[in-house]
């Protein structure tokens, strides 16, 4: 399946009974939260993802299972060149209908109410809950992303070289003191 089927907006609970699943690539360019973080070209970049869907008609939820990975060309705060910032992410998500299903739940599973937030949008009876997948995917990747990324070893460009500070070195300001004071005397 290629970058242009994956569905960006799926419907849950339809979906589910369906057994939805999908496997590919996508460009980076298309999470464009992450892109607009990035420096460079991001046209060559791709997202590895894999996802399915699974329905628990006993809790009347839908889980969502994917592993995302991709590597991020982001600016090393030290250094200021780029760094690849690699962004992994298993996901095992339950999407509920409503807070009152939260309750059944393990006590660590991560979960989201449709219709709470920028990447679902509740429904009515005639119209079902649909979640934007790309967005829900992305959320995950940006939780992975450094806050201030950087090389594991880089020299810092702002940071004077030791040939910088022996140059600098200056005569001590009380050492020519010392010596106006010896001539005093």
């Amino acid at each position: 399946m290629s970058a242009n089927t994956f569905p960006a907006h799926i419907e849950p609970f339809k979906w589910a009974e369906q057994g939805f699943t999908w496997s590919g690539t996508l460009p980076l360019s298309r999470l464009s939260r992450i892109a607009r973080e990035t420096v460079g070209s991001v046209e060559n970049q791709q997202v590895q993802v894999n996802c399915k869907l699974s329905m628990d008609a006993y809790l009347r939820l839908v889980w969502l299972d994917a592993h995302i990975e991709t590597q991020a060309p982001l600016e090393c705060q030290r250094c200021l060149e780029t760094v690849k910032v690699d962004l992994v992410s298993d996901v095992h998500l339950a999407l509920v209908e409503d807070e009152s299903l939260i309750e059944r739940l393990d006590e660590d599973a991560d979960f989201i109410v449709l219709g709470e937030g920028e990447s679902s949008t509740k429904g009515t009876f005639d119209e079902p809950a649909v979640v934007n997948l790309l967005m829900l995917l992305e959320d995950e990747l940006l939780l992975l992303m450094p806050l201030s990324p950087k090389h594991d070893a880089c020299e810092h460009k702002h940071q004077p070289s030791e040939q910088d500070v022996a140059e600098e070195k200056r005569d001590n300001p009380f050492d020519i003191l010392a010596n106006l004071k010896g001539k005093l005397n």
